[in-house]
C-alpha cells in the first residue's frame, strides 16, 4: 500500500498512475534493500502477471526522472534501485571485493553535502556511491 501523501503528490504532479506502476513503485517504496529490476519483477510479477521487466525498467525511470527512487550501480555493473521519496540523498558505501552495500548515515551525509556547497559551491542532486572494502574483506586481508 502506497501512503495516501504519496498518493496525492503523485496526482497534484499529473503523475499518471496506472496498476503497474502503482504495484511496481509499491515493491520500491517497501523494500528494506536496494532492488535490481530483476527483483522488482519479481515481487511484481505474482500480483500483475500481465507486467513484463521492460514495463518495470520503464517505470523504474519514470520514478528515478520524478525523483521517488535513486539508481546504484553495484560492483557486478547491475542498478539497483533505492526509494527515495522523502527528498533526502541516501549515500552508500560500496565493497568493491564482496558488493555489500552500506548506507551512510544521514548525518555524515548532510556533512558532506555542507561542505561540498562550502568549499566548491556544489550542490549534489543524485546518489553518491564509494567504492572501497567492508570490515570483513578488509579484515580478511589482513589476516593473510
Amino acid at each position: 500500500m502506497i501512503p495516501a501523501e504519496l498518493m496525492t503528490w503523485l496526482r497534484q504532479h499529473g503523475q499518471r498512475l496506472t496498476p503497474q506502476r502503482l504495484h511496481i513503485l509499491s515493491a520500491v517504496h517497501h523494500a528494506v534493500d536496494c532492488l535490481t529490476a530483476e527483483e522488482v519483477f519479481a515481487l511484481v510479477q505474482p500480483a500483475m502477471p500481465t507486467v513484463d521487466i521492460a514495463t518495470v525498467y520503464r517505470t523504474l525511470n519514470w520514478l528515478h526522472q520524478i525523483g521517488l527512487v535513486a539508481p546504484i550501480e553495484g560492483i557486478d555493473g547491475r542498478m539497483r534501485y533505492e526509494y527515495h521519496g522523502d527528498g533526502a540523498l541516501h549515500h552508500h558505501l560500496v565493497c568493491r571485493q564482496c558488493g555489500t552495500m552500506l548506507r551512510i548515515d544521514p548525518e555524515v551525509s548532510a556533512e558532506l553535502a555542507t561542505a561540498l556547497i562550502r568549499q566548491h559551491a556544489f550542490h549534489l542532486d543524485h546518489h553518491l556511491a564509494l567504492p572501497g572494502r567492508c570490515e570483513s574483506c578488509a579484515g580478511q586481508d589482513d589476516a593473510s
